[in-house]
């Protein structure tokens, strides 16, 4: 029994170490914007679509990656300007909120961020979305123009939402294990006797 206790001492370290090692994020370094905009990116994205038991959640397939990449090469510059002003803004908003940076901010700071704009009245979306259009039309004209800051917060807010559920629900992962149908269950046997 003494050297039975004496493996346990031995092995116990390694254990405790792997342990550990799964629960450690991998890291996100993104391609469009800074490292403190990607940890904000991330956590708001693992928010949006938490994983589970049985599901795993946008983070798990990568959404946070793919949404970074999108921005990084498929939108026009001209968008990419408005997502690097909407980033400016809500950092800005974070750092008057909480007294800090992006790349500090933990998850239930995120989460009340999402919870006033993503869950704001329908009225004040509206006013967000109007004030959003006024900006466009006036960026048109003279690209310097910056828009309302709640307005763009919200817009920013509002499209990673929608970017988050499209790319989780069009990954392959999610796509083939979770969402997966049979369109006609059973087998289709057309040549047997009536």
């Amino acid at each position: 029994s003494l050297g039975l206790g004496a493996g346990f001492l031995v092995v116990t370290p390694t254990i405790m170490s792997l342990l550990q090692s799964c629960t450690s994020e991998v890291e996100f370094t993104p391609l469009f914007i800074s490292k403190g905009e990607g940890h904000a990116l991330r956590r708001m994205v693992d928010l949006v679509i938490p994983s589970d038991d049985l599901v795993p959640g946008a983070v798990d397939v990568g959404v946070h990656s793919f949404i970074d990449s999108y921005w990084n090469s498929v939108i026009p510059e001209e968008q990419q300007g408005q997502v690097k002003v909407g980033f400016k803004l809500l950092a800005d908003k974070f750092r008057n909120t909480f007294n800090k940076e992006l790349e500090d901010g933990k998850a239930e700071e995120f989460d009340q961020l999402l919870a006033t704009y993503l869950k704001s009245s329908k009225e004040q979306q509206e006013a967000y979305d109007e004030k959003m259009g006024e900006y466009y039309q006036a960026f048109q004209k003279d690209p310097t123009t910056l828009p309302d800051a709640e307005a763009g917060v919200y817009s920013l807010v509002s499209n990673i939402r929608g970017m988050t559920i499209w790319g989780w629900k069009t990954s392959e992962e999610i796509g083939e294990n979770v969402l997966w149908y049979d369109p006609v269950p059973g087998q289709q046997k057309g040549c047997i006797p009536l």
